[in-house]
């Protein structure tokens, strides 16, 4: 969806560059504005959702990469501490 979101916003670019060529003709002074505002809009939702908590690794922002990196060790470190229990150990047994 973010990718999305950034083709809109080039799209809107080059809606702004347009306007620059007809904006003095009538009728055309608020287009410059609203293609601003859409572009400015397109930016803090692309924002939003790069900053959200959605799932997949190319959504990952800062706190859920570090959650998730956090996890992996503590399970790869969980996994060598039960490897180096002797055989019989209770622990050992547990999945």
């Amino acid at each position: 969806m973010l990718m999305f979101i950034y083709i809109a916003r080039g799209s809107a670019g080059e809606v702004r560059s347009m306007i620059c060529f007809i904006e003095h003709r009538q009728g055309f002074t608020n287009l410059k504005s609203t293609a601003e505002s859409c572009s400015r809009q397109l930016r803090a939702w692309a924002d939003h959702l790069q900053n959200s908590d959605i799932k997949g690794q190319r959504h990952l922002n800062e706190k859920t990469r570090q959650q998730y990196e956090t996890g992996k060790k503590a399970e790869d470190f969980q996994q060598e501490f039960l490897s180096c229990l002797l055989a019989g150990h209770p622990l050992r047994k547990r999945k």
